[in-house]
């Protein structure tokens, strides 16, 4: 299938803001910048906002639907090959780092490991979740559930778990908040002039500016903290999915524009390599007695980077990685 250079781009560049808010909220996390709170809660204010639901939604906009169980469980096996394994090994990264070190904002133990079936570890929350909203999309696909009434179906599981009336174990909470976004994605697929309607793109804008400030104003001491959905972030969430999506379709592609388009091509790889990297920069600078916070958020955010990128050229040239970051893959690369 051909790619569309657009939707890499828009990978590369939320790639890229994700590493960004993560380096920041680790740093924030330390406690000892606090000169400098208003600058980074407003940043990962801004960036927690939108990366999540727009991640989601790229991966709606790529999803074809089946047609029966024979295509889902096809399907789901290839997911749970592709996401299921890398997730396993960088929980396992994840912890055994974590376990090295003594500078850790939350420390997972070592059976930790036994539940992730069940309760996911650190960042590796989005690949549990995503692969079960593959299930749920595509069981209602199979039943042929028209989109409209999918999307009906799955903002009011939104609203579900927004309400909490109901203690939902881990997993149905995630599908219950996450579906929708992913679900936009794919019918801005499905009517491509969406994201050409100006129209559109202006109540977008203006819907997340009033969502932010909903957000500011009424979400608390940590309104900035919104990797998950809440109450007041849910409609500056979904605005930015139609929003960010027409930005990124139009971006015209210069030098900047082709080298975010080749990352955005290894997305998955720089999310799984970012957050142990980020981390363990972090704390060796600061041992190192680094105390500008310009300083440390710059190196901390390049290295991050680039390391991320170093694994994605060693990927490209060493088959046998692809077993860590694309299994499914690595028999065809095998065979070449």
């Amino acid at each position: 299938m051909k790619r569309i250079a657009w939707l890499d781009l828009a990978k590369g560049i939320t790639i890229f803001f994700v590493v960004l808010v993560h380096v920041l909220e680790g740093i924030y996390k330390t406690g000892q910048y606090r000169q400098f709170n208003f600058f980074a809660e407003s940043t990962m204010g801004i960036l927690f906002t939108f990366v999540m639901p727009v991640f989601f939604a790229l991966s709606g906009f790529v999803y074809k639907p089946v047609s029966g169980c024979k295509e889902l469980l096809a399907g789901l096996k290839k997911k749970i090959i592709s996401l299921g394994v890398p997730y396993i090994i960088f929980s396992v990264i994840y912890v055994m780092l974590q376990q090295l070190g003594t500078d850790v904002h939350h420390l997972n133990s070592w059976q930790d490991l036994a539940h992730i079936g069940v309760l996911p570890i650190g960042y590796l929350w989005y690949l549990y979740v995503l692969f079960f909203v593959f299930v749920l999309v595509g069981l209602l696909s199979i039943l042929n559930i028209s989109p409209i009434l999918q999307l009906t179906i799955y903002l009011l599981l939104l609203v579900l778990s927004l309400s909490q009336t109901i203690h939902l174990p881990y997993i149905l909470q995630g599908v219950c908040m996450w579906t929708s976004s992913f679900y936009i994605g794919y019918l801005l697929k499905k009517k491509p002039l969406m994201l050409h309607d100006r129209l559109l793109f202006i109540m977008s804008v203006a819907l997340f500016a009033l969502g932010c400030i909903v957000q500011a104003n009424f979400g608390g001491s940590t309104w900035f903290v919104t990797d998950m959905m809440t109450p007041t972030d849910v409609l500056a969430k979904l605005s930015s999915i139609p929003l960010f999506l027409y930005l990124f379709s139009h971006i015209k592609l210069g030098s900047v524009g082709n080298y975010f388009t080749d990352c955005g091509r290894y997305s998955l790889i720089i999310y799984l390599v970012h957050a142990p990297a980020a981390s363990v920069i972090r704390i060796a600078l600061q041992k190192l007695g680094l105390e500008s916070y310009v300083l440390l958020v710059f190196l901390t955010l390049i290295s991050a980077w680039c390391i991320s990128l170093l694994v994605v050229r060693l990927v490209q040239n060493i088959p046998w990685l692809s077993l860590v970051f694309n299994p499914y893959q690595y028999p065809h690369r095998k065979q070449k």
